[in-house]
């Protein structure tokens, strides 16, 4: 008799587990979606961060085009940037030529 008391025991404590694995599964599976859907969202938040900057970016160079009053530090940067970017662009089209003529 005491041998049965014992399995049967063991049985109840298995199936506990075994619920209790199904549980976790399933929290797993939730937790797994949300994380997923927290990955969307920064990726939508990102692109539309991108998207912002660049209209800010825009925004500064139309301003300056303009004749926008700006403050020195503000100009001094604007300027670096333009600097680099059209450094950039000339030796994208010096690249191109190359290109062309190889």
């Amino acid at each position: 008799m005491a041998l049965e008391q014992y399995i049967q025991r063991i049985e109840d404590k298995l199936q506990l587990l075994v619920r209790k694995l199904q549980q976790v599964q399933g929290e797993n599976v939730l937790l797994k979606e949300q994380i997923r859907l927290n990955e969307e969202e920064l990726s939508a938040q990102n692109d539309a961060i991108a998207t912002l900057s660049n209209k800010l970016q825009m925004t500064k160079i139309a301003g300056n085009t303009q004749g926008a009053p700006s403050n020195k530090e503000d100009d001094d940067e604007f300027k670096k940037e333009m600097r680099s970017k059209i450094n950039d662009y000339i030796r994208e089209i010096d690249r191109c030529i190359a290109l062309l003529n190889s």
